[in-house]
Formats: C-alpha cells, sequence, structure tokens
C-alpha cells in the first residue's frame, strides 16, 4: 500500500473509531468528487473542529473539513 492509501485507511479506521466511541452519530461516506463523507458528531463544533484537524487525510492535505453546527428536531432519527 502506498503512503496515500495507508492515510487513507487510517483516516476510515479513525472515523469507525470515533463511532463507536459516539462521538460520531452518524457517519456517511458520500459518492461525490468533491465531498468524501458526512459526519454528524455529538461534540460542540469547536470540539469537532479540533478532533477533525487531527485527521490524517486532513494533516496530509489530502482532504479539508468543514464544520456546520446544526440542530435535530425531537424525535428526529435515520429509519432502521
Amino acid at each position: 500500500m502506498d503512503g496515500a492509501g495507508a492515510i487513507e485507511l487510517e483516516h476510515q479506521r479513525r472515523m469507525v473509531s470515533l463511532r463507536a466511541e459516539g462521538v460520531i452519530a452518524v457517519l456517511c461516506p458520500v459518492a461525490s468528487d468533491t465531498v468524501a463523507d458526512v459526519a454528524i458528531m455529538t461534540v460542540p463544533a469547536e470540539e469537532a473542529a479540533e478532533i477533525m484537524s487531527g485527521d490524517p487525510c486532513v494533516r496530509a492535505g489530502t482532504m479539508r473539513c468543514e464544520v456546520h453546527p446544526c440542530h435535530g428536531f425531537p424525535g428526529d432519527a435515520l429509519p432502521a
């Protein structure tokens, strides 16, 4: 595996770990040329930005991260 592939694999491993830890509530890889994935996090925006600044792909400059605070409505959930 080349260096870029190893970095991407570490990114994926880290995102799945954050999901398992409950930091990410919803993790959605996106089929797009401009967006890699969408993660809905359970932490404040400032903490989310700090967490994502440590992402291997963000640190390597192969991805960038945008944090947008949002709110759900009571009872919102994804269908099973």
